[in-house]
């Protein structure tokens, strides 16, 4: 028991499994010793914590979560939020979390995390799926909605997962996610307001896309005593980048501004347009409480409902 225990917050901590052996067993010891005597630190040896004994106790654990999430969702109705995304080693991942009843309430658990070896198609997509839910006995019946970005391998209308899991289940619906609203409405923003946000990329990337450019900037911004030493990238995948990266390019548009002249850089002026400078500040203030909103949501048990009001 106090070997699965000690596994249960090494995996929550997300730490190495040798941490056990090397650091906790010893510590545990030392204070053993220390508020009793030798004897009774003598027992902690008798702890299986070593590096194998740690994984298999953590892969135990964790299949016997999964075997707990199997056996509610095969007994209940369930709805489904998919997602496939790209890690920082460039593979992709897709994450289906499921939502179901269970006694008096709703709950939200991750249902898969597995990676995507091939293509990102809505068909390779729904092959993991499947193999998933006959490996486990779950019926595609039980499915009564989809929430998925939006994105073309889902919401494909022959070959998006989507279609294919309303193939398998009659009555399941499908929605959008609320989160990613805020992206859609972006793709039609009036034109002024888009010419700042094209600037601002083109002025951030002629920094933070050029090694050279980024350590002058950084030592620039050292010697002025700036806030910050450097400026946030802009990606359309990612929800938060776009407010991230004009607040900081705002809070450090003098260092910027500055940067850009010396260098001959014609972008520079822009940030002497007292005008243009009102623009970004006006971006960087909405798209701030567009972040703070989406950021909201992100709670247990929030329905739509919720989301809406």
């Amino acid at each position: 028991m106090a070997s699965y225990l000690v596994s249960y917050r090494i995996a929550q901590a997300g730490e190495a499994h040798n941490v056990a052996e090397n650091l906790i067993k010893p510590c545990v010891k030392d204070i053993i010793e220390c508020m009793f005597d030798e004897t009774a630190a003598k027992v902690i040896d008798t702890i299986p914590l070593s590096n194998d004994t740690i994984s298999r106790r953590i892969g135990d654990l964790a299949e016997n979560v999964k075997s707990t999430l199997i056996s509610r969702i095969k007994s209940t109705k369930f709805s489904l939020q998919m997602n496939e995304s790209t890690d920082v080693a460039g593979l992709a991942i897709l994450m289906v979390i499921v939502r179901y009843p269970y006694l008096d309430s709703f709950l939200e658990d991750l249902l898969i995390c597995k990676p995507l070896s091939t293509t990102t198609t809505g068909t390779e997509i729904f092959k993991l799926l499947d193999e998933f839910f006959a490996e486990n006995s779950i019926l595609w019946d039980s499915c009564v909605d989809m929430s998925t970005d939006g994105a073309k391998a889902m919401t494909g209308k022959m070959s998006g997962t989507i279609a294919k899991i309303k193939e398998k289940a009659k009555g399941c619906s499908s929605s959008h996610w609320i989160l990613h609203r805020h992206a859609l409405a972006m793709k039609k923003i009036p034109p002024f307001i888009r010419e700042v946000l094209s600037k601002t990329a083109k002025i951030i990337n002629v920094i933070k896309s050029r090694p050279k450019n980024n350590r002058l900037f950084k030592i620039l911004c050292d010697d002025m005593g700036s806030l910050h030493t450097s400026l946030l990238l802009h990606t359309e995948i990612r929800w938060l980048a776009r407010g991230k990266s004009l607040i900081r390019l705002f809070e450090v548009r003098n260092e910027v501004g500055i940067f850009l002249r010396d260098n001959n850089f014609a972008l520079g002026e822009k940030l002497c347009d007292e005008r243009w400078l009102m623009k970004l500040a006006y971006l960087a203030d909405i798209f701030k409480k567009i972040n703070d909103l989406s950021f909201s949501f992100q709670s247990k048990a929030v329905t739509v409902f919720d989301a809406t009001d």
